[in-house]
């Protein structure tokens, strides 16, 4: 985002907050003491920075992931989110992250954080910290190959209700199994993962609504 822009919002918060502050104050007729968090200033800051949210940039960045596969591009387009009022943390654990570059542009661009994580071990910490809403991984890692199963079924002994997507070559071959240790989906197209990115935040929006940042 252009630099500009970002002082320009970053200002814009600033006074919202000022402004709320003050109308605070008022109603108090001038007597006690009102505060605003900057966790609030934060979450208006994200609000702001929801409804601009670039599905065109976001497109574009789906379109070169599918074309880097040396598939035809020509139909891609970034599916409808219903999940897109709020943002929401996303653990993507693969140790080649660079080979997810345009995905993670296109998630990002709809207002996703991305937190990329390259083994298990840190992958299983990050989500000991902070509260994700879903996670992402690979199946081969570190010449592992059963190395995302092993993430997903620890994974979901931390917190079972949380969505995990395997991002894969050949999903076919492999999604019954996987599947059955425990993942939400197992796809091998960027449309298809941004696809199911808006179906299992969506769903997931009610379980843990804390996982997304949204205003209030």
């Amino acid at each position: 985002m252009d630099t500009n822009l970002v002082t320009l919002i970053i200002g814009l918060v600033v006074v919202f907050g000022i402004v709320t502050l003050l109308f605070r104050v008022q109603k108090l007729g001038g007597r006690g003491e009102a505060t605003i968090s900057v966790a609030q200033l934060f979450t208006a800051s994200v609000k702001l920075e929801a409804e601009k949210a670039d599905r065109a940039k976001a497109t574009e960045a789906l379109r070169k992931a599918v074309e880097q596969r040396g598939e035809p591009a020509e139909q891609v387009t970034v599916p409808d989110d219903n999940s897109s009022s709020g943002f929401a943390r996303i653990l993507w654990v693969d140790d080649h992250p660079d080979n997810n570059l345009f995905e993670t542009v296109a998630l990002e661009s709809l207002g996703r954080f991305v937190t990329q994580a390259t083994s298990t071990e840190a992958g299983l910490r990050y989500l000991s910290q902070l509260p994700y809403a879903l996670a992402i991984t690979d199946l081969g890692r570190h010449g592992d190959a059963g190395a995302g199963v092993d993430f997903i079924r620890q994974a979901k002994q931390t917190d079972h209700t949380l969505p995990i997507i395997v991002y894969t070559l050949n999903a076919q071959r492999v999604r019954e199994e996987v599947i059955a240790a425990g993942a939400a989906a197992v796809v091998d197209r960027p449309d298809e993962l941004l696809r199911q990115v808006a179906k299992q935040l969506a769903a997931n929006r009610s379980v843990h609504s804390g996982m997304f940042l949204r205003e209030g």
